[in-house]
């Protein structure tokens, strides 16, 4: 399998492929090339649609078709491997999961902030205990303004209360 268009060069591509086909079969997948370049396309931190994961598997896997990597990226988000958040404007971004993080996305500029997973476990306990329902928050995305479009908006309405003075 060549990743050589995602930036890997031939020293590092071996041992992420291993590390690769570890994950998959940690969660009982058989390990097939079609699994390895889709799964290999993603890296943790980068977010692509399910059109620029098939733009990069293509090249690397002739005649695959659409379908089949949409099918895989959400058995991949099923298994726990891949998570699926719409950071705004309705397109579903796929991410390898590397550890648990969220974001918090400005309505305004667009900036994303990348949110800790700590801040987020009382969210998870809370819900267990009060619905006793187990929630798979493993990629949120929250909504709202960063500090500088705040920051602009109080100036330009007259403070935090947003009453003119």
């Amino acid at each position: 399998m060549n990743l050589e268009p995602h930036g890997m060069n031939g020293t590092e591509e071996p041992i992420r492929t291993r590390g690769l086909a570890d994950r998959l079969r940690r969660v009982g997948q058989r390990v097939t090339p079609q699994r390895l370049v889709i799964l290999g396309a993603l890296k943790p931190g980068e977010h692509l649609a399910a059109d620029e994961v098939f733009a990069r598997v293509e090249p690397l896997l002739p005649g695959v078709n659409r379908s089949t990597v949409y099918r895989t990226l959400e058995l991949f988000r099923d298994l726990g491997l891949v998570s699926m958040t719409d950071l705004g404007g309705g397109a579903r971004q796929f991410e390898l999961i590397d550890d648990l993080h969220h974001h918090l996305i400005c309505h305004r500029c667009g900036a994303i902030l990348v949110l800790d997973d700590a801040l987020v476990d009382p969210l998870r306990d809370g819900i267990r205990a009060r619905y006793g329902f187990a929630p798979a928050i493993d990629h949120l995305a929250v909504f709202g303004f960063c500090s500088v479009c705040t920051r602009v908006t109080d100036r330009r309405e007259g403070g935090p209360s947003g009453e003119r003075q």
